[in-house]
């Protein structure tokens, strides 16, 4: 059947210990899950524990019960077989050696439907046989008591499915976008990604893998004929058609699609046979199948019904509508292809009320399946392509859009107080791209909300979300907070779905500013809930969530755990902005790695950056982690290994998107950072002045942060002490940086010594309260030494404090003796310092090294 893929079997090994545990275990799941691959496993394992067993494969034959029970007596080892469930007990009482006593039983869905009575009657006759039984019922008849004693084991599909990187390793294709949503449409079924990896070893594209046309689909529609819907009744695979139409149904919907069938029985049978439909609970109790089966029974439905499925659609359309489900709603009237209908839909409601209250799923399949003329002349349709781009990180995309609809809609100038949602949007994106924010924004977003209708919860609600992000990106915690808490008011009461999941990650980030680590969990938590329950299609939700505790756990210290969170966090998307976020994971855990435990433990961690990579086909993360790689050599000293690195980077093509932008621009980063650690400082001058224009012309704020940052670092160490302090000090009364306080402790000991620097000068250049606490916050998180994490052989200007110390001594004539007795060492210290002084500046004696310090700024 299909190799299942050495982490599969080994979660098969590891059931072994609960088979022993039971008198029976069940193996049910629909065909196609694997079942006999996994009886031969267990069957091996057990085996191997010195266990006994014996294996039967059933077919039609054993009908017959006398057959089936002389069959059972030979392979438990009776001689003579006895011929019924009475009589083999009886002679398995008489025989206690060289008899089996695992019975494997495989092929039960073949025997008929006489044969489960009596294997439960022999079940019960031999307390001293356990049996192992795979089929696809969800129970067998008369077994209630031995259930009722916890004596029957049931291992079903969620035991037997493919782990998402089980899947992704059985496929042998690397991942991307298109992969991870293949996997998630066959949820684990391993036959179908049998059938979906012989497609695609056949020519199939990704992208079409499953889709009419292409070789996998066929390969699924004989599998759904033969193997799954040969063995129901005709009215349940006509229910299974009807009801494929809809991702999800209930009892009602059900009653409109298939209303002559019997809906409670037919879904009792159906959901006996081990998975086609499963419940969930949402707002009530939605049934749904395996959605590309889904597909396949669609195609079929299709083909039997033709034009008359648009009529089925509609009808769907009306009742969405009525049961306030107006997402699934649109869908189905761009599926009826009454795009009018579809149009008057998305402006009756909105497309901020149809995103914040059910997320982006609909709306992107909407657009895909709409004519083009349509997305081009629609500002409703517009506006939700708008918010698309945004939450996939394409942020220059997105405002060209907005751009092409203001001046389709004549550019005409909003009127103060009033913000329509082509600004609302404008505010999102300038907050996704760092970009310094308009002065007066949250006083203009104030007013706005003052004179929104209180009973419009919707536009409240992302009012006061984009007055977080604002408030946040200002440093204004207490206020950010205060909105946040209001948005998730707004959105509750509109039963906003999708707005409370990003509202509750806002708010975990603010309280995370704030020190208070529970409330950040708790906001984590709900964030979390609300993905998992409300957004199951959007894996990538769930994991952004997991995405922001691994970096509280960066922030708390515990690297550890947080770095073992990344690798499960894919999204599905693998968008540019879900991307930024993922790779900021990893920088997060390398620098905090660098700043904890030196060189080779960051390192380890940029290793395990480039494996994940390797592994998911990640170029992108690949790429940060080779610049990463050179920037914490640089940190550290290893000024010819960093230049190497450097050098061995080789970016894609230019293209002119934000993503590839930001990769060059950190490349830029980084090599002005090792001219600046090399002393090549009109070199590094002249870089920082080309990224400086290229930052602020693409509005890139972090980046022009860290491009000022290392500017006034080159001035400390190229010899203007006083220029640094005064550009430092610009930085941080230039506007709130809290939030971006990472930028500065990146820089490790050469960020150390320029606050040391504007803390001694701090009164001379009258910095204003929230700067000076900036100042102190810095001082006081890079206080500590770092000679742990330099390696003081590589060369550099790197002095430790006691070397420092030395050094000023000398500048102000002391001799060795004399700073020996002052620091109450030995003169023989004093002259070993010295000499390590004068190999790291380079110099031959104490006027020379007077002078470079001097040059370097090392004396102030």
């Amino acid at each position: 059947m299909m190799n299942a893929g050495d982490g599969w079997s080994r979660r098969m090994a590891e059931l072994a210990p609960r088979i022993l545990r039971h008198d029976v275990a069940l193996l049910r799941a629909p065909a196609g899950y694997g079942k006999s691959i996994a009886l031969d496993r267990l069957r091996d394992v057990l085996e191997a524990d010195g266990r006994r067993c014996a294996a039967l494969v059933l077919d039609k034959r054993d009908a017959d019960l006398d057959r089936f029970f002389r069959r059972v007596s030979g392979a438990v080892g009776l001689d003579p077989p006895a011929a019924t469930a009475a009589a083999i007990a009886e002679a398995l009482e008489k025989v206690s050696d060289d008899r089996a006593d695992i019975l494997f039983l495989d092929g039960m869905d073949e025997a008929g439907e006489g044969l489960p009575e009596a294997l439960s009657d022999l079940i019960l006759f031999t307390p001293g046989l356990r049996f192992v039984i795979a089929s696809r019922e969800a129970a067998l008849p008369g077994l209630a008591k031995l259930r009722a004693q916890d004596r029957v084991a049931l291992i079903g599909p969620d035991h037997l499915s493919f782990t998402r990187e089980e899947a992704i390793a059985f496929l042998n294709t690397g991942e991307d976008a298109d992969i991870a949503r293949l996997v998630e449409r066959c949820e684990g079924w391993p036959i179908l990604l049998k059938l979906v990896r012989d497609g695609l070893e056949a020519g199939d594209p990704p992208a079409l893998a499953g889709e009419m046309g292409s070789l996998s689909a066929g390969l699924i529609a004989d599998f759904l004929d033969e193997q799954i819907l040969a063995p129901l009744a005709a009215e349940d695979v006509d229910f299974l058609e009807r009801t494929a139409v809809v991702s999800r149904f209930t009892l009602d919907l059900a009653r409109l699609l298939a209303p002559d069938a019997s809906i409670e029985k037919t879904i009792e049978r159906l959901g006996r046979s081990a998975g086609l439909l499963q419940a969930r609970r949402l707002n009530g109790l939605w049934y749904h199948g395996n959605a590309m089966l889904r597909a396949a029974l669609m195609r079929r439905l299709q083909a039997r019904v033709g034009t008359d499925i648009r009529q089925v659609h509609r009808a769907i359309e009306t009742w969405m509508i009525e049961h306030d489900a107006t997402d699934e709603a649109v869908l189905h009237a761009c599926l009826a292809q009454d795009y009018d209908e579809c149009v008057q839909l998305v402006r009756r409601f909105g497309p901020a009320n149809l995103s914040m209250r059910y997320g982006l799923r609909t709306l992107r399949s909407v657009l895909a399946a709409f004519p083009r003329h349509y997305l081009d002349h629609e500002p409703s349709l517009g506006i939700s392509e708008a918010l698309i781009l945004s939450k996939e990180g394409r942020v220059s995309d997105a405002r060209r859009l907005i751009q092409r609809l203001r001046e389709a809609g004549g550019g005409q100038p909003v009127p103060a107080g009033v913000l329509g949602d082509l600004d609302l949007l404008d505010v999102m994106l300038s907050c996704h791209a760092d970009q310094p924010l308009p002065t007066g924004l949250a006083e203009r977003l104030s007013e706005v909300a003052s004179q929104l209708p209180h009973a419009d919860m919707i536009h409240q609600g992302w009012v006061q979300n984009l007055l977080c992000r604002v408030h946040l990106g200002l440093g204004n915690f207490a206020n950010a907070a205060a909105a946040g808490l209001a948005a998730e008011r707004y959105y509750a009461k509109s039963d906003s779905r999708y707005g409370q999941f990003y509202i509750h990650l806002h708010l975990a980030s603010t309280r995370g500013w704030q020190g208070l680590y529970d409330q950040v969990g708790s906001h984590l938590d709900s964030a979390e809930s609300i993905a998992v329950q409300y957004f199951p299609e959007e894996p990538n939700m769930a994991a952004l969530s997991r995405l922001l505790r691994a970096e509280l756990l960066f922030e708390r210290g515990q690297g550890d755990l947080g770095i073992d969170l990344l690798p499960a966090l894919l999204s599905a998307e693998n968008n540019d902005g879900w991307l930024d976020l993922f790779v900021s994971g990893y920088r997060t855990a390398a620098l905090r790695a660098f700043q904890d435990g030196g060189l080779e433990s960051a390192l380890a961690v940029t290793r395990r950056g480039e494996e994940a990579a390797i592994r998911t086909g990640l170029p992108r993360l690949s790429l940060v982690m080779q610049i990463l790689r050179a920037e914490l050599l640089s940190l550290a000293g290893h000024r010819n290994q960093a230049g190497a690195a450097l050098r061995a980077i080789r970016l894609g093509s230019t293209g002119d998107d934000d993503a590839r932008w930001r990769e060059r621009l950190a490349l830029g980063i980084a090599n002005a950072r090792l001219l600046i650690h090399s002393r090549q400082f009109r070199r590094a001058t002249v870089l920082l002045d080309t990224l400086e224009a290229e930052c602020e012309r693409r509005g890139i704020g972090r980046l022009v942060l860290k491009v000022g940052i290392l500017r006034a670092i080159l001035l400390a160490c190229s010899g203007s002490p006083q220029r640094a302090i005064a550009s430092f000090v610009e930085l941080l009364q230039s506007g709130p940086l809290q939030p971006s306080i990472q930028a500065f402790l990146e820089e490790g000991e050469l960020m150390a010594r320029l606050c040391s620097l504007a803390s001694h000068h701090s009164q001379r250049h009258g910095l204003t309260a929230e700067a000076a606490q900036l100042l102190a916050d810095l001082s006081v998180r890079l206080g500590r030494s770092y000679d742990h994490v330099i390696d003081q052989d590589a060369g550099g200007s790197y002095l430790s404090g006691r070397e420092r110390e030395i050094l000023l001594s000398l500048a102000q004539g002391e001799s060795n003796k004399s700073t020996a007795e002052r620091l109450n060492v030995s003169e023989a210290t004093v002259k070993f310092h010295l000499q390590r002084i004068y190999r790291k500046l380079g110099a031959h004696n104490r006027v020379k090294a007077i002078a470079v310090a001097q040059q370097q700024g090392l004396l102030y």
